[in-house]
């Protein structure tokens, strides 16, 4: 139970992301409505009996609570890092405000 709580604080360090907020983040739109999902289902399966269908999807949800801070957050932040890198141009100069052409 305090793993679930605990797993909070480490959120800043697994956020791999350079750029914060969702607004132009496709991938983490669709990561971000993945855990309300998974909370409510929690919490629904919370209000029933332990029995055979309820304990196997509750075991699968637990596993994809912590699988969203562990795996999900991190390989988000990645992969839009590199696409971002992938698609904007570097500079090669040393200084970005100069032009080598106009020397």
């Amino acid at each position: 139970m305090f793993g679930s709580l605990f797993i909070l604080l480490l959120l800043p360090i697994l956020d791999t992301k350079r750029t914060r907020g969702n607004k132009f983040s496709p991938l983490g739109k669709i990561n971000f409505w993945l855990m309300p999902v998974i909370v409510l289902m929690l919490g629904w399966l919370g209000g029933n009996h332990p029995e055979f269908p309820y304990t196997e999807i509750g075991q699968v949800l637990t596993f994809l609570y912590f699988a969203w801070f562990f795996i999900f957050i991190p390989v988000v932040g990645i992969v839009e890092n590199t696409l971002v890198d992938i698609a904007l141009p570097h500079n090669t100069s040393s200084n970005p405000g100069t032009n080598k052409n106009n020397e």
